[in-house]
């Protein structure tokens, strides 16, 4: 298994073909709130349609919280959800309240390949096949570096 960190903040054009990347290859992906935080309600009723799920819980990809639970809000990737995400924002790191929820993340089979803390600015793949590794270096301007 290989770890990929995204080492600058995709925005713009590269953001849209991350994005795009994201959606075809995963089956869902979710992003969280925070109970200390405010949200814009209307952006988040955009996705009601595609909610899978929504559960709280203090632990998600890369991150344990001391405090109150999060809301996962678990989403279909498909492409309405797409275009949502390609609407919404311009820039992986703008994904953060109170206009965003926070810590996009995408899966695929059951199997989390790309994970987002959003106040750290962090961004990371795990990819295991060399499928997906063609694939993220096929993202023109996507600043990756792998883990050693």
């Amino acid at each position: 298994m290989d770890y990929w960190n995204v080492v600058e903040n995709p925005t713009d054009s590269i953001y849209r073909q991350l994005i795009k990347v994201l959606c075809a290859n995963s089956d869902q992906f979710y992003f969280v709130t925070r109970k200390e935080l405010t949200y814009n309600r209307e952006m988040l009723d955009q996705f009601h349609a595609y909610t899978i799920e929504t559960y709280k819980t203090k632990k998600w990809a890369n991150t344990i919280t001391k405090g109150s639970p999060a809301t996962v809000y678990v989403i279909e990737a498909n492409r309405d959800t797409c275009k949502l995400l390609l609407q919404l924002s311009n820039s992986l790191y703008d994904w953060v309240a109170p206009n965003l929820p926070e810590d996009l993340t995408f899966i695929k089979n059951n199997f989390v390949w790309f994970t987002c803390t959003t106040h750290e600015e962090f961004g990371g793949f795990t990819i295991r096949s060399e499928y997906y590794r063609n694939l993220i270096h096929q993202i023109e301007g996507l600043k990756i570096e792998k883990e050693e």
